[in-house]
């Protein structure tokens, strides 16, 4: 069922990184490819599954894997239309169509006690993935995202209203020209990183991404609450949070308007970083390195 192929190594990865693999995981119903994972690090170690968030190529974790490769056996997913992979024909959502082939994947490669880290929409993957596989998952990391996404723009909104607004979303960004999309996506930059250099990454992986696959993605986490899936973690799982000066809302309360959407679980680890934005393992790579070293030394 998997294809396995040799890979160069990450870019600059030649310190204890051993192996480079990509495993290419086929659609349930048709046969073509919805997620890809290169394996980095050191064969043996804690294994750690990163996922991305929307439009975002797995090369976002380069300098992380990097940094803690002989510590860590990491398997880097991006999904399908995301960034270099290639876009796939759906018959299911993006979510849903990643979180059964990671299970998947995970069962093919015999993994246990695996930490799963996720950005974003890559964190709602991991929380869905937690439940679904909770004999092969050890942990959770959510990298700066929420169970129910469209609370954090607007604390009233209903689950109905944001099936609405999500659906909408998906459609008028699908809709748009590529030339719109792409200028939309510049505009919301400056939240994404507080880097010109970051800015630019984030770009240039939304340039490489199919448009089609982005809208579809971003209407699901808009429109969907993930939160009834809290109830079936029962792992151990550690929040990881953005905060700089200029946003609306000051560090302390920032803090509560995430251990809110969290109340459900029985433990929640909640670490915030200060001076980045959406994208904290550019923004603050070493904090967030320092970071998830504490969590797989077994500290919260």
């Amino acid at each position: 069922m998997f294809k396995f192929r040799h890979v160069s190594p990450l870019v600059g990865a030649v310190i204890a990184l051993t192996t480079a693999l990509v495993a290419v995981l086929p659609g349930l119903a048709h046969g073509q490819a919805t997620v890809s994972v290169e394996r980095a690090g050191t064969p043996g170690a804690a294994r750690v599954l990163f996922i991305p968030g929307l439009a975002t190529d797995g090369e976002v974790w380069t300098a992380t894997v990097e940094a803690l490769s002989g510590r860590i056996d990491a398997h880097i997913a991006t999904l399908a239309g995301f960034g270099s992979v290639a876009p796939l024909a759906r018959q299911g959502g993006v979510i849903e169509t990643a979180v059964t082939d990671l299970a998947h994947y995970l069962a093919a490669e015999d993994l246990h006690d695996l930490m799963i880290v996720g950005h974003s929409l890559g964190g709602q993957i991991a929380l869905q993935l937690a439940a679904a596989a909770p004999d092969r998952v050890g942990q959770v990391v959510v990298v700066d995202s929420a169970p129910f996404f469209a609370r954090l723009f607007n604390p009233a909104i209903t689950p109905e209203q944001a099936r609405g607004y999500g659906i909408m979303m998906a459609a008028q960004m699908g809709a748009a020209t590529r030339e719109q999309f792409l200028s939309l996506s510049r505009q919301g930059l400056a939240v994404q990183s507080i880097t010109a250099d970051g800015q630019a990454r984030v770009m240039g992986w939304m340039e490489a991404s199919d448009q089609a696959t982005v809208a579809q993605a971003m209407g699901e986490v808009m429109a969907t609450d993930f939160s009834p899936v809290l109830d079936e973690v029962s792992v151990p799982v550690s929040l990881v949070v953005a905060w700089s000066e200029g946003m609306p809302v000051g560090a302390a309360a920032l803090e509560s308007i995430y251990a809110e959407q969290y109340a459900a679980l029985d433990t929640l680890s909640l670490h915030r970083i200060d001076g980045s934005r959406h994208f904290i393992m550019l923004d603050q790579p070493e904090a967030f390195r320092s970071v998830l070293a504490t969590i797989l030394d077994g500290g919260q």
